[in-house]
């Protein structure tokens, strides 16, 4: 279960906005407008940070677009009825804090 303030904790650090979102079991962070690391372009993105292990990773984020020159073995996934875009980085576990999760996913495109 995802926490108020956890979400709370996102939209002050990462994203105006921030809503859980749910399909065949796994529960998602729809991000509308995260800021991307410095230097990404787009600079800002619409992402899902999966909270369920998935595809054999413990959480992933995907992107409303690829990145170029950023991330590697990009993949594309149909998520809640829309494509998304996701890099292999693997090893983000959910450890309690949703923002240390999406900062470690945000590392891969730093």
């Amino acid at each position: 279960m995802v926490a108020y303030d956890m979400i709370e904790e996102i939209t002050e650090l990462f994203c105006d906005e921030a809503h859980v979102m749910e399909e065949a079991g796994i529960t998602y962070l729809y991000l509308p407008d995260l800021h991307m690391p410095m230097g990404n372009n787009p600079p800002l993105q619409d992402a899902l940070l999966s909270l369920n292990p998935r595809d054999g990773y413990p959480t992933r984020l995907f992107l409303s677009t690829p990145i170029p020159g950023k991330g590697s073995n990009w993949s594309i996934h149909n998520i809640l009825g829309k494509s998304w875009h996701t890099i292999s980085w693997n090893y983000v576990e959910f450890n309690g804090r949703l923002a240390d999760v999406l900062a470690n996913h945000l590392k891969a495109f730093a």
